[in-house]
């Protein structure tokens, strides 16, 4: 299994600013019986079937999923959706190597380019776009000098939104 906690339902919570906050606030991720697990009809779901993962039912997509839209407070580009249909056409295994590479990448880019007030941008950057297009943002990205960490991460933006759009 993945050293990172993930939803069921397709969250993976290693991307979301619940799971990178400090404090009581934070959550610890669905798989690892997190905020939102004891209300949650997907995790009751999946643990009475012995599933490690709603794209793994044979049933899926069923209507415990709901829209299987994002979270009010975050655009993640329909991530449980998304990853819900890469475990059913991939299998568990594959999903989890691009996730865990992915949330090895957050943490780097958290670690250089916040800047105080990023941690949303970069999460949601994180949840929407694919690993390949990760890797390159954050390749390109070695190169980016700043005096401090505010003109880092103002360079890092300009550098996401130059790439994004070509």
């Amino acid at each position: 299994m993945s050293h990172y906690a993930y939803g069921y339902c397709g969250m993976p919570c290693a991307l979301c600013t619940r799971c990178r906050t400090e404090g009581s606030s934070r959550c610890p991720g669905c798989s690892c019986d997190g905020y939102y697990t004891v209300p949650c009809k997907v995790h009751r779901c999946v643990r009475e079937k012995g599933l490690d993962h709603c794209g793994q039912c044979g049933d899926f997509p069923c209507p415990k999923l709901g829209k299987m839209g994002d979270f009010r407070d975050l655009d993640t580009g329909r991530v449980k959706e998304r990853t819900c249909r890469a475990v059913a056409a991939e299998g568990l295994p594959a999903w989890l190597a691009e996730y865990e590479e992915k949330a090895d990448l957050l943490t780097v880019a958290l670690e250089r380019y916040n800047n105080g007030r990023m941690k949303r941008y970069l999460c949601e950057l994180f949840l929407q776009q694919d690993l390949d297009t990760l890797r390159r943002i954050m390749a390109r990205a070695e190169a980016l000098e700043g005096a401090d960490s505010k003109e880092l991460g103002r360079a890092f933006q300009a550098l996401v939104g130059e790439m994004l759009e070509s």
